[in-house]
């Protein structure tokens, strides 16, 4: 299938049902974030040892990124999905039943191994079916429809730990996956016809991606995008400490109370996914992401600066806009990159997110190692790679020729 033969509902369709799927590591993370001290506390284990399940989530999601890449573009791109899908239900059933912070832990990495196949497969799909400007717009909305579960999940986790216990949370987590199941089998097609598809995936795969890691039209756009998200892992780590616990006798907030505080800080990212589609009518996805850079830098510097004030909303103000720029720039930056696999999505896609979630394991484990007693940790875990990237991008623009710019 092609992008010429589809029609606007069967592609408004497909763009949904891969947003779902997207939706499940956000699901994942953010939902359970409110309930890390329940969680602790009934498998008798320290706040940082539950806080570390998160990290070890972003590490699955990194690893599982080289399965289900090489996989999808030997078996074509449906048969994997739903595979991965199934892994995130049983998962997700099983972390109910575990009493054992070892084991709960081995659990959500199998589970970021399952929630990883949706991610993979979207960028692929999308790559299959678009090309250029468009396939940027698409990937926007996969971005945006994204954020709808970091600005719902925690909400939803503090309402429902507060009615029905922390277990309640994974076992929406599993009603998710099901309904995301069904409507994979019923809306999405196959998009990578048999005669494209490679022999010996795994050693293949190893050969492309190495092929990719040698290109610095990709590596560079991809560890740009990885380090652009690493911000968004920086605040989902540590927020949970900082606000919700009692910080500097200020940010004392409730489950609930935290829960809304983020899913306004979330809505940051929707509203700049927004003025992005706006910008790529007139300009290019690589022309946004170098304007957008320096503004991400300059809010996580304040945010960095502000963040021994006792003012709540003092301190979250350009929190909200570094959160908000990662919704601008990351969707341009995997798409440049995306550009340049092409004929190799699978590969392509695995190499981008694994890039991106290691950087986001790196970030996080270093966050939860920081502690939450101030917000410096989380805040540097934005700043840091926020010049990381600015710094990356500006070496590479001075290094290409301006024919290389992707339109």
């Amino acid at each position: 299938m092609t992008h010429a033969t589809l029609t606007p509902r069967k592609a408004a369709g497909i763009t949904a049902v891969l947003g779902l799927l997207s939706l499940f590591p956000p699901l994942a993370t953010d939902m359970y974030l409110a309930g890390l001290g329940d969680i602790a506390e009934a498998l008798h284990t320290s706040e940082r040892a539950t806080d570390l399940s998160l990290s070890i989530f972003f590490l699955g999601l990194c690893l599982g990124q080289f399965i289900v890449g090489p996989l999808i573009d030997s078996l074509g791109r449906k048969g994997p999905l739903l595979a991965a899908t199934t892994l995130f239900i049983v998962t997700s059933l099983a972390l109910i039943l575990v009493q054992d912070i070892i084991v709960f832990n081995a659990l959500r990495f199998l589970q970021a191994l399952g929630a990883c196949g949706g991610m993979v497969v979207g960028r692929a799909v999308v790559n299959d079916l678009y090309e250029g400007r468009q396939a940027a717009k698409v990937m926007t909305i996969l971005v945006m429809l994204l954020t709808i579960g970091p600005i719902v999940s925690p909400t939803l986790g503090s309402l429902l730990l507060e009615a029905f216990g922390w277990r309640s949370i994974f076992i929406v987590m599993m009603i998710v996956g099901v309904i995301a199941f069904v409507l994979s089998v019923i809306v999405m097609p196959e998009t990578l016809a048999r005669e494209n598809r490679v022999k010996s995936p795994f050693r293949s795969g190893f050969k492309t991606a190495v092929a990719l890691l040698e290109r610095r039209e990709f590596v560079v756009p991809a560890l740009t995008a990885g380090l652009v998200q690493g911000g968004m892992f920086a605040f989902i780590t540590g927020s949970s400490g900082v606000f919700q616990g009692v910080f500097q006798g200020v940010f004392g907030l409730s489950a609930l109370t935290y829960g809304l505080m983020f899913a306004a800080i979330a809505t940051a990212l929707l509203i700049f996914g927004q003025i992005n589609t706006r910008l790529l009518n007139h300009f290019s996805p690589d022309r946004i992401l170098k304007a957008g850079l320096p503004f991400y830098v300059a809010f996580s510097l304040l945010a960095t600066v502000l963040s021994g004030t006792q003012t709540l909303w003092i301190f979250i103000t350009p929190l909200w806009f570094a959160i908000g720029t990662v919704g601008l720039l990351s969707a341009n930056a995997m798409h440049i990159a995306m550009a340049s696999a092409r004929g190799t999505a699978g590969i392509g896609s695995a190499v981008l997110g694994a890039m991106q979630f290691g950087i986001a394991f790196t970030v996080s484990s270093c966050v939860a190692l920081g502690g939450t007693q101030t917000p410096l940790p989380m805040t540097l875990g934005l700043l840091l790679p926020a010049i990381a990237s600015f710094v990356l991008s500006v070496k590479f623009s001075e290094q290409r020729q301006p024919d290389d710019i992707l339109v």
